[in-house]
């Protein structure tokens, strides 16, 4: 009779997954000094020119003949009924006919504001190559408004629609001719803005578009004109402007900048000094000799420069001015996979400009692709995202955050792995212990981690990790129970590996058994729902080991019976012995022997085996025969 205790196995849970970071690619390569935003630039004005669509409506009507009042001059009634024609023909959309008296009218006063607002008029609603003759026509009214309030709100309402209308257009043509015909895409926008300077839009592409070929100082005066009269995208044109002189400048100041890297502030202020005028009262030279003195003032040089104290936009300026070189150098190596290299320089010049928030995106990117030092990367990124003009600042913080929870949440991921592999192979109650001391120990640090994360799928796998650590710290709970259970019982039939040779050991080995029994019992009720067919395999080996050890026990007891009645037969077969026994002696322990049988059979009616069964029932027969 051997143990046949089987290994425990874990209730298969769905895994636990690690937490991916997403993939950034870097494409954001234009710092303040560059000027390759034009495509990508242009790309989206060519989307939207492709998405607007004309209004339906006619947003201007024209006016009845007594809204407007005579502006400039005291006419004879012969033009004065040219005019008056004209605005009734205009009233009755006769817009032709109302053209064709406008012409002769303005022959002979050019300078009529209400009639050359009425010919703009007539030519926008006859649509086609008119529409810019009449954005032409109401340029001088632009420069010169007039006096009358109608009229001039009249003015502002038609040259709105007509841009309105007419830009789409313009910056379709341009983006389909730039690539073929540079000089003369950029000749036809820039005969446009001429005739809408409003159009920042188009003054920023254009100037975009002069700097791209080269002419940086024409594309400068542009941004500046067109920043100057913009009333949409004037702040992008703007900052193109100041972008447009940074890089101008960036040739007189590099013996200024050189001296200041190298942290020789007095030099520095000398080197700006030698400039041109043009070049030295630039507002950020004067901010960077300010920068220079409130440097040359500190106590201690050799500590970290502190912020400039400078308006934001300002200061960015004046990063730039120091450092955009380098940023672009970084860049440069990290598009052709030098990303060690770039960050010893991007790490040595962010030390001199910290708050520069193009060099701190550069940064941030190429530690993501290092993946080094996710904290330093997420400060960066988010000072980065403080310019909106970075667009892919926002995109790189998120890849970061990300990247951050997987580098909170994969240790501990991969702990609980390691630890379930750990009794792979099979199990112990050793094995389990040291596992559950493993799970608890990473039980305890999950409600920290569950506060560090805060992405969707970083909360999503945390709350997974919990779940699964803690239902397989009940089941190990289980299954030390049952593994234990297990072990007392192959100790205890360890002891009989021999086999059963007394009714003695057969009593003390079942009454061992009952005890296991009573045990798994105790065990299955406080277990966990879903436990209990652990127990009860085990139950169920217990009883079919119950049940051996009754037939052993059984066949040992008939083996007894029968040797008793053959050494009492042996005993009346020796010579005289039949005249020395006493029949009664005899009778007596026949009858003992009878009884006890008897008693046998009844009681271990399941337990015995066929031929023990037969043994017995033979051994009654033969002593009831005999008493007869």
């Amino acid at each position: 009779m051997t143990g046949t205790g089987r290994a425990h196995t874990f209730q298969e849970i769905r895994p636990v997954q690690s937490l991916v970071a997403p993939a950034f690619e870097f494409t954001e390569v234009a710092g303040h000094g560059e000027f390759a935003e034009h495509d990508r630039r242009l790309e989206e004005l060519a989307r939207e020119a492709a998405a607007a669509v004309a209004s339906e409506t006619a947003l201007i009507l024209a006016p009845p003949v007594s809204a407007l009042l005579e502006m400039s001059l005291d006419l004879g009634s012969g033009d004065e009924d040219l005019l008056d024609d004209a605005r009734a023909n205009a009233a009755a959309q006769q817009y032709g006919i109302a053209l064709e008296l406008l012409d002769e009218y303005l022959d002979a006063h050019p300078g009529h504001q209400e009639a050359r607002y009425l010919r703009a008029y007539c030519l926008y609603h006859l649509g086609g190559p008119g529409q810019v003759e009449a954005l032409r026509a109401l340029l001088p009214l632009r420069a010169d408004p007039p006096d009358d309030d109608d009229l001039r709100d009249r003015v502002g309402e038609l040259r709105r629609e007509l841009r309105r209308r007419l830009t789409p257009l313009e910056i379709t043509a341009y983006t389909e001719t730039v690539r073929t015909d540079p000089l003369g895409a950029l000749a036809r926008v820039e005969a446009f803005v001429e005739l809408a300077p409003e159009e920042g839009t188009l003054s920023y592409l254009l100037a975009l578009g002069q700097a791209r070929e080269g002419d940086l100082e024409r594309a400068l005066d542009t941004a500046e004109h067109g920043a100057a009269q913009a009333d949409t995208d004037g702040e992008q044109v703007a900052a193109l402007a100041r972008r447009l002189r940074l890089a101008l400048l960036a040739p007189h100041v590099k013996p200024a900048v050189s001296a200041f890297k190298t942290g020789d502030v007095d030099r520095a202020r000398r080197e700006l000094a030698r400039l041109e005028p043009e070049w030295r009262h630039s507002v950020v030279v004067v901010d960077f000799d300010a920068y220079l003195a409130q440097l040359a003032r500190r106590a201690d040089r050799h500590a970290p420069p502190p912020a400039p104290r400078l308006p934001a936009d300002r200061a960015d300026d004046l990063y730039a001015l120091i450092a955009d070189a380098d940023g672009q150098r970084a860049a440069e190596l990290m598009r052709t996979g030098r990303a060690e290299q770039a960050e010893r320089l991007l790490a040595h010049v962010l030390s001199l400009v910290p708050d520069f928030p193009w060099l701190n995106f550069l940064y941030a990117a190429c530690l993501y692709q290092l993946l080094r030092d996710p904290d330093r990367a997420a400060v960066c990124a988010g000072i980065a995202r403080r310019d909106p003009a970075i667009a892919q600042a926002g995109e790189l913080f998120e890849a970061i955050r990300s990247w951050q929870e997987a580098s909170l949440v994969n240790p501990v991921v991969d702990e609980y792995v390691a630890a379930m592999e750990s009794v792979r192979d099979g199990v112990s109650v050793e094995r389990l212990t040291a596992l559950r001391r493993r799970l608890t120990d990473l039980d305890r640090v999950l409600p920290a981690l569950a506060s560090a994360v805060h992405s969707a799928t970083g909360i999503q796998i945390v709350r997974e990790l919990e779940q699964a650590v803690r239902q397989r710290l009940v089941e190990i709970a289980d299954a030390i129970v049952v593994g234990g259970l297990y072990e007392k019982y192959d100790r205890l039939l360890s002891t009989v590996q021999g086999g059963i040779s007394s009714a003695r050991d057969a009593d003390r080995l079942g009454q061992a058994l009952d005890t296991i029994s009573a045990e798994i019992d105790g065990a299955r009720t406080s277990a966990r729902q879903g436990a209990g067919d652990r127990f009860d395999e085990l139950a169920a080996l217990v009883r079919a080991r119950r049940a051996e050890v009754d037939k052993v026990k059984t066949s040992i007891d008939v083996s007894a019976l029968v040797r008793r009645f053959n050494d009492l037969a042996a005993r009346q077969s020796e010579p005289l012995a039949r005249l020395r026994a006493d029949p009664y002696t005899l009778r007596t322990e026949l009858n003992r022997i009878l009884e006890d049988a008897r008693r046998l059979r009844r009681g271990a009616q399941h337990a015995l085996d066929p031929r023990d069964r037969k043994l017995l029932d033979e051994l009654i027969a033969t002593i009831t025969g005999t008493l007869r």
